[in-house]
């Protein structure tokens, strides 16, 4: 945006942080934000979010050992409930920029059981092979990208054909405006995040309604399927 005032032109643009910031304030707020998420119901939101997608038969997850991996892990929430729901036996790959988060995040997958490698990296640039995972799941870390396009191209890149990519999104109201202004991320509105998945090569995308609660009115759930 742009305003010229008398002699001066005033200009205002967005600025995103850098992967330094968001790592430095990841790792402040980790030792408390698995009890954060628990306070303001997205644990449990994200099991029931689970049990719908799950009720709706569009996940192709039926071998007994499949490989997941989680972009911006976090502190596990996200990869938990997907275990405790979907599939309790699946190896979990996360991925994270904060240090301090992924202690957090191995603190609870161990203490579920749950077999899993943890390691600290951009999700602009994944240390995995090309199709290397059955699905890619990432809950709120697609906002924090300067270039969203860029990450998804990355995970739809370590997807198998045919694969699914669940996604979980700041949406643009007022809640979601308030968590922008306190973290600095975007917001999306549903049909900008499903012409970006179309853009990186998913189909069949479907878009998924959290229960009622918080979560419910600052997010947005969608499923995608990287073309075969």
């Amino acid at each position: 945006m742009e305003w010229t005032i008398g002699w001066w032109q005033v200009s205002v643009q967005r600025v995103y942080p850098t992967t330094t910031q968001l790592s430095q304030t990841y790792n402040r707020a980790a030792s408390g934000w698995h009890q954060q998420l628990r306070l303001l119901g997205y644990r449990d939101a994200y099991q029931k979010l689970w049990q719908l997608i799950k009720t709706a038969n569009v996940l192709p997850l039926k071998k007994d050992n499949i490989t997941l991996c989680d972009c911006g892990i976090g502190t596990a929430a996200f990869s938990l409930a997907f275990t405790q729901t979907i599939h309790s036996t699946a190896h979990i790959s996360g991925v994270d920029l904060s240090v301090e988060m992924l202690n957090q995040a191995h603190q609870q997958l161990t203490q579920a059981k749950v077999s899993h490698q943890l390691c600290q990296s951009d999700v602009n640039a994944l240390p995995f092979a090309d199709e290397a995972f059955d699905a890619v799941i990432s809950a709120h870390m697609l906002e924090h990208l300067s270039n969203p396009a860029q990450g998804l191209r990355e995970m739809v890149r370590v997807l198998r054909p045919g694969a699914p990519l669940v996604l979980v999104v700041t949406q643009s109201s007022l809640p979601g405006i308030l968590i922008q202004w306190h973290w600095g991320n975007r917001c999306f509105h549903p049909k900008e995040l499903l012409a970006l998945m179309h853009e990186v090569g998913l189909s069949q995308v479907q878009f998924f309604s959290f229960p009622p609660g918080l979560a419910h009115l600052a997010s947005i759930a969608c499923v995608g399927f990287r073309r075969q």
